[in-house]
């Protein structure tokens, strides 16, 4: 053939791809072929362009070398690229690739656990587990509490061995390793059970795993090889626990059932308020004096009237919050403290008035909660309430927030100019990373424009909307983030709208974690740190149905399993959604919880006690439950409450302050079921207890059902206008069962519990 005709030839079948721009090329890359073994990612390439690897989804996998670790089994990774051209750079879409293991023998199947283990190599049999069961670690703690979960789970003995020693299981740190900060690995075989990570963490997250299997079997563990590290650094939720109170124990349950699927990252809102102050100021009140606002933490700020910066409902103190950080961290997980400003601040204008924005906004029916951005003394007066808690405290011997990696400074939803939004973020970010912390902002930029910098560098930003932040602008910008999308992560409690709750089939199925709204970010960009659900309390105060911190267990820890498959596990599930949830009802809840208060043996409990008061000492019962009792009531003085049945969980009110039977949960509501209890009458009283109804029963008619009455001290003209107020009442109640008429004035002739 005529070579000129070559030459032209050759011209064009290259022309279409010399003409290529840098992103017509990062989306159409032939990644060459990976041989198993292979120990560096081979580079695609492209005639006139520079290509540089720019993240793997897991990138202990991957790093950002290229440099390739061992794998046990075949293993998806999905991988990007950054390519520059003519000036131009595009970054790639992902490219899956599998990194394969050397062939062998097929041994027993991986195990089932949430999440999913990455690697795992089958060996043959199993490791069978005795009456008693030895334990050895080299760290205390962990070796305990690891102990009493394995008692709680089998209801065997566990003994502690010497580290080192010969036990059933054994835990060891590595020096080196390739598995990462929270990666382990877990080794069965005929000579016992072996957990090693590179810190406590890691060990930690391989005993979860361990408990899921023997949940499943009891008797014994199948002899093989796992090799398991989190897709994702950053795995949780957010909780508002300004707007509804939270207890301690509560929090506490979470925890552990967060650590239970791995997930890392409790992010806690500590002061808000109701947002829609317009209906307030429509019905002609002042919501700066009427709508509910806390600030959750013990704090000695005041107003100059004496107005306190915390809540007076419930609050923490400053030990108990330090010490639910130091209980998290044991536990594997970060709590990341919340103080939201210079929005939903109404706790602080409360203290401040004087620092109430005064320039132009949007919402200005809104404008009470707002503080005024752009006055340096706003800022001032600000991180003075941050440094309460990030700096030493004097009592505690050490800040606060110590045990805390990540502070969060709020700043969403500011509707006032742009300038002053920037300035204001710029200080609290700056002051944050000036006290050791990383910080961490709702992303806002996108709508607040302006010329005024702030501070990305070390800072991390959720992406929640992006009418007010564009996931590609975060990132160009230099901000870490975190995707916390409204639309597919947001729970508002029995509300009609932000119902992630109601989709977490969808969630399961088709959600990933680096589409955020209507952008995709590639898997591994090394700026993507994670995803988080948010569970905002936006009914409260007079749009609150009363409901607790019982109801909504559920909208968390179903969502919870979910993201802990989706953040930690593969980009594939290996289930179906079905057989996901199977899996959930097969492995349990976390050990040591007991979230919904059920009792195991169901039995009836009765007593008749000879005086008062008498303790109890039964574990406090949820729904649903039947209490019976014949009471004589000798006296009701006006005002005084008259405790019947009481426990860390709440109080059954025989007598309450206005003279109904009702009660208080440890969440601090109070309800009341309308109707007293006659006086020096003998009366048969029965309550029973269901989701979201508890009823009241005397001498067999109906006498009530519990109507909440915190937040029901509003004028009676107020009340007779708002056409808004929900008409649904919710009163769930777990019955307190530690101590029977603490300061009932009467007899109790019989008393009985059946649960139901």
């Amino acid at each position: 053939m005529n070579r000129n005709i070559l030459l032209m030839m050759a011209a064009f079948a290259a022309g279409p791809l010399m003409g290529q721009d840098a992103r017509q090329i990062a989306d159409s890359l032939a990644i060459p072929e990976i041989k198993a073994g292979a120990r560096q990612l081979p580079m695609p390439s492209a005639s006139g362009a520079q290509i540089k690897l720019l993240g793997a989804d897991y990138e202990e996998l991957i790093n950002s070398k290229g440099k390739i670790a061992p794998v046990i089994s075949d293993t998806p990774v999905n991988v990007s690229f950054k390519v520059t051209k003519g000036g131009q750079e595009a970054v790639s879409k992902d490219y899956e690739i599998t990194l394969k293991a050397p062939a062998a023998a097929q041994g027993n199947p991986k195990p089932r656990v949430i999440p999913e283990i990455l690697q795992w190599k089958g060996g043959k049999g199993e490791y069978k587990l005795g009456s008693t069961i030895t334990v050895a670690c080299p760290d205390k703690e962990l070796a305990r509490a690891f102990a009493a979960d394995l008692e709680d789970v089998l209801g065997r003995k566990v003994r502690l061995v010497s580290p080192g020693g010969k036990a059933d299981i054994s835990f060891s740190l590595f020096k080196e390793s390739n598995v990462g900060k929270e990666g382990y690995s877990l080794a069965v075989n005929s000579g016992g059970i072996r957990i090693g990570a590179l810190t406590p963490t890691g060990l930690y997250w391989g005993t979860r795993t361990l408990l899921q299997m023997l949940r499943q079997n009891p008797d014994g563990v199948p002899c093989g090889t796992a090799v398991d590290f989190p897709r994702y650094p950053v795995r949780g939720f957010m909780l508002d626990i300004a707007r509804t109170p939270y207890p301690l124990s509560y929090l506490k349950d979470l925890i552990r059932t967060m650590s239970w699927y791995k997930l890392n990252d409790l992010h806690l809102v500590i002061n808000n308020n109701y947002i829609f102050h317009e209906h307030y100021v429509d019905n002609g009140h002042d919501p700066f004096k009427e709508s509910y606002s806390a600030f959750r933490l013990e704090s000695n700020v005041k107003g100059k009237d004496g107005t306190p910066l915390t809540a007076k409902d419930l609050s923490y103190t400053k030990k108990e919050f330090a010490d639910l950080i130091g209980y998290a961290r044991r536990h594997g997980v970060n709590i990341v403290p919340e103080f939201d400003t210079p929005g939903h601040a109404l706790s602080f204008t409360r203290v401040r008035p004087d620092l109430i924005y005064k320039g132009p906004m949007n919402h200005e029916k809104r404008r009470c909660e707002m503080l005024d951005a752009g006055n340096p003394e706003t800022i001032s007066f600000v991180t003075r309430v941050f440094d309460e808690y990030l700096l030493k405290d004097p009592k505690l011997g050490r800040p606060v927030f110590a045990g805390c990696k990540v502070f969060h400074v709020g700043a969403d939803e500011f509707y006032g100019d742009k300038e002053d939004y920037r300035h204001f973020a710029d200080g609290v970010l700056s002051h944050a990373l000036k006290r050791g912390y990383t910080p961490r902002i709702w992303g806002s930029l996108s709508a607040k424009p302006g010329k005024t910098p702030v501070v990305s560098k070390g800072v991390q930003m959720n992406l929640w909307s992006a009418g007010w932040m564009k996931a590609w602008e975060a990132v160009n910008l230099g901000y870490d983030v975190i995707n916390t999308n409204d639309g597919a992560l947001y729970i508002v409690p029995f509300a009609n709208y932000y119902r992630m709750d109601r989709n977490h089939k969808g969630l399961y199925n088709n959600w990933i974690p680096n589409r955020i709204g209507n952008e995709t970010l590639p898997a591994g960009h090394p700026q993507l740190l994670g995803g988080t659900f948010a569970i905002w309390n936006d009914e409260t105060d007079i749009m609150h149905t009363g409901y607790g911190p019982y109801d909504i267990w559920g909208m968390l820890s179903g969502s919870m399993d979910v993201l802990s498959q989706k953040l930690w596990g593969k980009a594939k599930a290996p289930d179906t959604f079905e057989e996901h949830r199977e899996l959930v009802a097969a492995i349990g809840n976390a050990p040591r919880t007991n979230p919904l208060h059920k009792w195991k043996d169901a039995q009836p409990f009765a007593v008749t006690p000879s005086s008062l008061p008498q303790k109890l000492d039964k574990p406090s019962l949820g729904p649903n439950y039947r209490l019976t009792a014949e009471l004589e009531l000798n006296a009701a003085p006006e005002g005084r409450e008259q405790v019947l049945l009481s426990a860390p969980e709440g109080e059954l009110l025989a007598v309450m302050k206005d003279g109904t039977v009702g009660f208080r949960r440890d969440d601090t509501l109070e309800f009341s079921f309308g109707a007293k209890l006659p006086v020096g009458k003998k009366v048969k009283v029965e309550i029973v207890g269901e989701p979201e109804k508890t009823s009241l029963f005397l001498d067999g008619q109906p006498a009530g059902t519990a109507v909440l009455k915190s937040f029901s001290d509003k004028s009676k003209d107020f009340i007779e206008n708002f056409k808004n107020r929900p008409k649904v009442h919710r009163s769930t109640f777990v019955l307190p069962l530690k101590t029977l008429g603490e300061s009932f004035q009467g007899k109790v002739y019989n008393f009985n519990v059946q649960p139901l």
